[in-house]
């Protein structure tokens, strides 16, 4: 191996190196907490503006059935209520 094939193997084993480097410090600054909490609501905030939009234009092309499906989801988690209100209505209260 000659002088000059070995002076260019260190240039090239230090930039190797930095680049090494370099890596390491970018995975660093990606793995802190405040980075994957950014990153992970930009992805949160960006899937749940594509299932708004898609909701919305659901909701416009069949309003019928979303009402249906918002009255069914409401008489289900307010059931225990509504079964009362029943009750009381037609004179037997529980």
């Amino acid at each position: 191996m000659s002088e000059a094939d070995l002076v260019r193997a260190r240039a090239e084993a230090a930039a190797a190196k930095e680049r090494l480097l370099n890596s390491a410090q970018a995975l660093q600054a990606r793995l802190k907490p405040g980075a994957l909490a950014s990153d992970a609501w930009e992805k949160t905030r960006d899937v749940g503006e594509a299932a708004g939009g898609s909701a919305v234009r659901t909701i416009s092309n069949r309003p019928v059935a979303a009402s249906a499906a918002a009255i069914g989801v409401v008489a289900l988690v307010a059931r225990k209520p509504i079964a009362r209100l029943i009750a009381k209505l037609r004179g037997k209260d529980q």
